[in-house]
């Protein structure tokens, strides 16, 4: 894959022929179709096919939020979904084909600068999962309006439950949990970002809790 600059007739999007046009944060880029093989594939190509699909099955659903938390100006070029997938590929899945299984600690949410909410931890009282952290500030990268980002995977039901407008300065944070999430098993991760919105935390994962 190639970028290239605007030409008479501009940029192109889509697929021309053999040649697919895309744009990522003002950069444009031109890559070729892959050409298909007749041959069978070997068992590493089929492990690491394998492991690609898995992917998408806990990343996919969550890709806005992925682009957020790699969105720190100070990172490289690439979407937070791929580069949240590439992580997830060579950190977060475990074991040998075909018995794979995902370390859930592994599973990185954002990667940046900001100054993470300190002693972050997650409680199960009853149905309740609370958040509580320290309030340390300082003038450069901890800011009492900075927000906290809670991403909880539902990892019985699959499904991915979103909080935000949660600031440093509130100390705590607690989330009711729904009557039929009983017996299921939560993952949960939470990072933090700047009140301008351009630079994040590292994600902080809280562990696993199964709700009674």
């Amino acid at each position: 894959m190639g970028s290239y600059s605007k030409g008479a007739n501009g940029t192109f999007s889509g697929k021309v022929g053999s040649v697919i046009g895309s744009s990522w944060r003002s950069i444009d880029y031109l890559k070729s179709l892959p050409k298909k093989s007749g041959k069978e594939a070997t068992t590493e190509q089929v492990a690491q096919r394998t492991k690609f699909a898995m992917a998408p099955v806990y990343l996919r659903s969550i890709k806005d939020i992925l682009n957020i938390g790699f969105s720190d100006k100070n990172l490289n070029k690439t979407t937070g979904y791929n580069a949240a997938v590439k992580i997830f590929l060579t950190q977060a899945i475990q074991g040998d084909y075909p018995d794979y299984r995902v370390d859930f600690s592994k599973i990185v949410m954002s990667k940046g600068s900001l100054s993470v909410f300190h002693a972050l931890a997650a409680t199960l009282t009853g149905n309740d999962l609370v958040l509580t952290w320290n309030s340390i500030l300082n003038r450069y990268n901890a800011f009492t309006d900075d927000s906290l980002m809670v991403v909880v995977l539902n990892v019985t039901k699959m499904m991915y439950l979103i909080y935000e407008n949660i600031t440093r300065a509130d100390l705590t944070y607690t989330i009711n949990m729904a009557a039929d999430f009983t017996g299921d098993v939560l993952h949960t991760w939470a990072f933090a970002i700047k009140r301008e919105g351009d630079i994040v935390g590292n994600s902080q994962y809280l562990g696993s809790v199964t709700l009674p």
